[in-house]
């Protein structure tokens, strides 16, 4: 009886937790930035959907890893992110989409810093260095 009970507890915790999967988490938006962010779990399964970046960002890697962007008109290309790096991206070509695949074997956690043009200039507040200037390491296919 004791070992029944036991398995019993052992799969009823199999089916409260549930699968992690690829999510955006808003963290801070107003007229000037948004902030998110965004957890790719490895897995075509687990890609994010079809979306489009309007404004430039910064990207800020949490997590080593690879991605693999598709976009609409089928090119395809990879980001490299390293830990504790940010990136700058340009905004989206116009009436372009892509989608994000993570084609490592770990979780890619990023926060996302976008830039809502008001047609202000802006000024940066940290020194230049090669640390903030870094871009994306791009490989085309």
């Amino acid at each position: 009886m004791r070992i029944f009970l036991m398995f019993l507890l052992l799969i009823s915790s199999f089916s409260t937790h549930a699968t992690p999967g690829t999510e955006r988490i808003g963290l801070f938006s107003n007229n000037r930035v948004s902030v998110w962010k965004t957890i790719i779990y490895p897995s075509s399964k687990q890609a994010l959907k079809m979306h489009r970046h309007d404004f430039d960002r910064v990207v800020v890697a949490l997590t080593d890893g690879l991605l693999k962007v598709t976009t609409s008109k089928g090119k395809t290309h990879y980001m490299q992110f390293k830990k504790d790096k940010a990136y700058y991206l340009s905004k989206d070509i116009p009436g372009e989409i892509h989608t994000d695949e993570n084609i490592g074997k770990r979780p890619i956690k990023v926060i996302v810093i976008e830039l809502h043009d008001k047609g202000k200039k802006t000024v940066a507040l940290l020194p230049k260095s090669k640390t903030s200037q870094s871009q994306p390491h791009f490989v085309y296919v």
